[in-house]
């Protein structure tokens, strides 16, 4: 395998899995929907995290015929029932990140559980056109205010207990040996490792 399309058109993502690979002597070319001109985008409209992984990454295979890894993430939370969960990005449509993390910490000031976690799906689909998923969990709470400026989406409020940071104070380095994209990538890594 040479080349690996990343379906997303998200490059904070993107960045992300480029270093995890790196960081894990992949040494392969990173492709993704901006690369190769493709402008339109499939709808995520499954039920699961998988759902949503499969629809992108079948979208994708199929238009590029190459190797494809799509994931499907989202913030968890106790209090919310597990909300906004697959919903994440399109939770509160109308604010940006900093807004959202602002409102969950109002929404949550009086809250004792503040258990979340952050879970992410991946789906591969490889050149025989077979489909494998692979999942990483990271569990942590949802801080009282925001910390940090590394990291992007729900990190500013997602506190990892034994370190009492969250992943923005963290940072970088850290996520890419510890989130849950991580955790997935890597088992797709082990996996995958004889055809890299």
């Amino acid at each position: 395998m040479s080349k690996l399309f990343i379906a997303s058109n998200n490059a904070h993502k993107i960045d992300e899995i480029r270093d995890i690979l790196k960081r894990n002597g992949v040494e392969i070319e990173v492709l993704c929907p901006k690369d190769m001109g493709y402008t339109e985008e499939p709808e995520e409209d499954g039920k699961t995290f998988a759902d949503n992984a499969y629809i992108k990454a079948r979208y994708y295979h199929d238009l590029s015929g190459m190797p494809t890894i799509a994931d499907d993430s989202g913030i968890c939370i106790d209090y919310l029932c597990g909300l906004p969960g697959i919903h994440s990005a399109r939770f509160l449509p109308n604010l940006n990140y900093d807004e959202k993390c602002d409102f969950l910490i109002e929404l949550m000031k009086d809250i004792e559980n503040r258990n979340a976690r952050f879970i992410d799906c991946m789906c591969y689909i490889d050149s025989k056109d077979d489909v494998h998923f692979y999942t990483g969990v990271n569990e942590g709470q949802i801080a009282d205010h925001k910390a940090g400026s590394e990291g992007f989406g729900y990190d500013p409020i997602f506190l990892i207990p034994e370190f009492n940071k969250t992943e923005a104070e963290l940072g970088n380095a850290f996520k890419d040996e510890n989130s849950h994209r991580a955790k997935a990538l890597k088992k797709w890594i082990a996996d995958a490792k004889e055809s890299l």
